[in-house]
């Protein structure tokens, strides 16, 4: 079994891995998908099937840290102080609550038409030993977010080259969303696009080059904005035809 080396981090904090709620004593850990939702399954006939199992043999489940408590005004777009301590919002600023966005006619008109778009300041980063680089992650909705009518903006990159830590993003389609410590906040996904092969999950503390190294790959599209995906996704070590011989 493939280990992958995981930290998490707290992007609003000002040592983001040494968050107090990160330290192994109070940290919840993430858990397979087939072991936490094992309940909400087993009672059915694709319970059994091998396909289905093999679908989810590598998905974990994400827990949040914290209480959270997401409002925001869908007419004036103003998101509430609070929010702020756990999320950033695209066009949002802490200063005054109101959207970060150029006012028209002397009007602040609302963001995304009414529904606010938040990204989670607890992040993950993630990173393996294995020689391979074609091992992605994908994120995916919890079972929950539905009920609390909350919308993931999902995403996957191949994370043993793109050494960026993992974000959860979301729709907020009510204006008062609570999130309570222990709720799944989200689903990672892994796969080795080289050979099928399970995974586990290690928490481990980054060195200080790996933590440079994200710093550097999340911050590219800065200086080279629209090119850092191409050039990090397709950077793959090249393979030569004769290696098998050698």
């Amino acid at each position: 079994m493939k280990k992958i080396q995981y930290a998490p981090l707290m992007d609003n904090y000002r040592d983001s891995y040494n968050h107090p709620l990160l330290e192994d004593e109070v940290y919840i850990k993430p858990q397979r998908y087939l072991s936490y939702y094992k309940k909400d399954h087993i009672d059915h006939t694709y319970w059994k099937c091998h396909a289905w199992k093999h679908y989810y043999k590598n998905t974990f489940v994400i827990f949040s840290q914290q209480d959270i408590i997401v409002e925001y005004d869908k007419e004036t777009g103003i998101v509430s102080e609070n929010s702020f301590n756990s999320f950033k919002f695209d066009e949002g600023i802490k200063a005054n609550g109101m959207p970060n966005i150029p006012i028209i006619g002397g009007e602040q008109p609302a963001p995304y038409h009414g529904v606010a778009i938040g990204q989670l300041t607890e992040h993950i980063f993630l990173w393996s030993s294995s020689k391979s680089k074609n091992m992605w992650v994908e994120t995916l909705p919890p079972n929950n977010l539905i009920e609390k009518g909350m919308e993931m903006i999902s995403a996957e990159y191949p994370f043993s080259r793109w050494y960026r830590p993992v974000t959860f993003a979301y729709r907020f389609n009510e204006q008062v969303t609570k999130i309570s410590r222990g709720e799944p906040i989200g689903l990672l996904k892994f796969r080795n696009f080289d050979r099928d092969e399970d995974f586990s999950l290690e928490k481990f503390y980054p060195s200080d080059r790996l933590i440079s190294k994200s710093f550097n790959h999340a911050t590219l599209k800065k200086y080279l904005p629209g090119k850092s995906w191409e050039m990090i996704k397709d950077n793959q070590d090249s393979k030569c035809p004769f290696k098998k011989f050698f």
